[in-house]
């Protein structure tokens, strides 16, 4: 046997063996981390409960995307329908489909806020005029009201009526439907002739104008716009690469009941409703924000140490949670400490048509009844 060939055979074992050595390393990585790129996750080893649960998401012809886990590790994650109902290509959601997920935004503008008080950049007990010196009420409410929604703001979004004057709010339904921008400063030229709703920290009351005003106060304090501020504090250090906040920058789209698809305009949804993500980021989120490590354990207490709503999270003794929607979007996350577990289902429909939170409460229940 020539030397040559002998070479020959011997590199070509160096190389089968480095193929081995290099698919048993991916192979690893791959078991020890729980967010893949697959289209559909399951775990077998839960495959009663994932057979009951997609028999009832496909009998009632659910139209999204959802994702169950536990602790670190995925158990389910698949996606329904398609991605565009209108279009030809008929492109089905997957679990990597992003969608507007609305008022799940206010987590995340919550957590952002606590780093800045974290590094001592501002205070709960801050009062509004120092961040809005003309404005009346200023002195009456500070960032902790804003937090946990008990400010006595006019909602902006939710009551925009009694917010702006009636023709500028017809022009904005307008806008709105036409999928037109609208001037970025509209709710800050508003803000300081609109009524107080109730008397500030006297009762709760849902009020996107709170969050709004803190995506304000971020940007007043670091000097950047709100939304590199969130990618660079919040969607890096979690790896959340598949979520932006840039107006309709989503892989799906919905409509309403007359086929229109329209979002509300980015001008309106800054801080309290502008984030696309997919389930797989939004798990990303879970993961690091209740293990502590997107703020300090000091702070996380001080964001859920509530019955009812805390700071951009509803808290119940068994859950956390939030909904959100976007006229033609919906969506829901909670967390059941108790269980470690994660729930996360977004929908390309109208609430009216398909409700995330009546979908995420059912497979709570079915896996409840997998897991006794």
């Amino acid at each position: 046997m020539s030397r040559l060939i002998v070479i020959k055979r011997n590199f070509i074992r160096l190389i089968v063996l480095a193929g081995v050595f290099l698919s048993f390393i991916l192979i690893s990585c791959q078991k020890s981390n729980p967010i893949t790129s697959e289209d559909s996750i399951k775990n077998p080893k839960y495959a009663d409960f994932i057979q009951k649960a997609e028999a009832y998401l496909y009998e009632d012809n659910f139209q999204g995307s959802i994702l169950i886990g536990k602790k670190n590790q995925i158990i389910y994650a698949e996606g329904f329908g398609y991605q565009d109902p209108k279009s030809s290509s008929l492109e089905k959601n997957t679990i990597k489909t992003t969608y507007e997920i609305g008022s799940i935004t206010k987590q995340m503008t919550a957590a952002a806020i606590m780093k800045l008080v974290e590094q001592e950049k501002l205070s709960l007990d801050d009062k509004l005029s120092q961040y809005y010196p003309d404005y009346n009420h200023g002195d009456e409410i500070n960032i902790k009201m804003l937090l946990n929604m008990r400010s006595g703001l006019t909602d902006y979004i939710n009551t925009g009526d009694d917010f702006f004057p009636r023709k500028v709010f017809n022009q904005i339904e307008k806008a709105q439907i036409a999928n037109r921008a609208l001037d970025e400063g509209i709710v800050l030229k508003y803000f300081y002739t609109a009524p107080l709703m109730t008397k500030p920290d006297s009762t709760y009351f849902y009020c996107n104008t709170n969050y709004y005003l803190l995506a304000d106060i971020i940007e007043k304090i670091t000097k950047q716009s709100y939304s590199d501020f969130i990618q660079e504090n919040i969607f890096i250090p979690c790896k959340m690469y598949d979520s932006n906040l840039d107006f309709q920058n989503t892989s799906s789209k919905a409509y309403d009941y007359k086929g229109r698809y329209y979002s509300i305009p980015q001008a309106l949804s800054k801080g309290c409703g502008d984030i696309n993500s997919n389930v797989l980021d939004l798990f990303k989120w879970n993961c690091n924000f209740y293990k502590g490590k997107v703020v300090s354990k000091k702070s996380f207490k001080e964001m859920t140490d509530y019955s009812g709503y805390g700071y951009g999270i509803y808290c119940s003794p068994d859950s956390y949670f939030h909904a959100g929607n976007t006229n033609v979007f919906n969506s829901y996350i909670a967390y059941y400490p108790k269980e470690k577990l994660s729930i996360i289902v977004l929908v390309n429909a109208p609430v009216s048509k398909s409700s995330s939170t009546i979908y995420a409460r059912n497979l709570h229940k079915i896996f409840k009844n997998f897991n006794k």
